[in-house]
């Protein structure tokens, strides 16, 4: 009877301590975030730019979503010119001229009226209520503006 017992007992433990697949998926989601990231295509790094438009385009590796969609893994941009960023787990505030949210899900925006200068772009993706994604999705450009068409 014991034996009978033990053989019926080590397929059931076998089977409850499941076949490992959990382990992968946890794996594979910390990979995912670990891998996110977001890139400033323009303005490119050192870039001088003639004008007082600045026209930014980002990509990301995060599924770029409006904000107010709080599925997990998601996220939208904000911008920051010339601002220092905000605490991790605060939402992004709306600065006009030098913090902007991109809550529509685009991954283009147009400052307008710049005036010449060295500048410090910021681009970090948030959540859907805005607070910064964890680990930090961010990129950083410095260029400058220069008076001209």
């Amino acid at each position: 009877m014991k034996k009978a017992l033990i053989a019926l007992a080590l397929p059931l433990s076998l089977i409850a301590c499941g076949s490992g697949n959990d382990t992968d998926a946890v794996e594979n989601s910390m990979e995912e975030v670990e891998s996110a990231s977001v890139t400033i295509v323009t303005p490119m790094n050192g870039a001088q730019i003639s004008g007082t438009q600045i026209n930014v385009n980002l990509s990301s590796t995060v599924p770029i979503v409006p904000a107010g969609d709080l599925t997990e893994g998601t996220g939208h941009h904000h911008l920051y010119l010339n601002a220092e960023l905000t605490p991790a787990d605060q939402p992004v505030p709306t600065v006009p001229g030098s913090i902007v949210h991109m809550g529509d899900a685009s991954a283009t925006f147009t400052f307008e009226d710049v005036e010449p200068g060295d500048y410090t772009m910021i681009a970090v993706v948030a959540d859907g209520v805005h607070v910064p994604l964890q680990p930090w999705v961010v990129d950083t450009v410095t260029f400058t503006v220069v008076s001209g068409n």
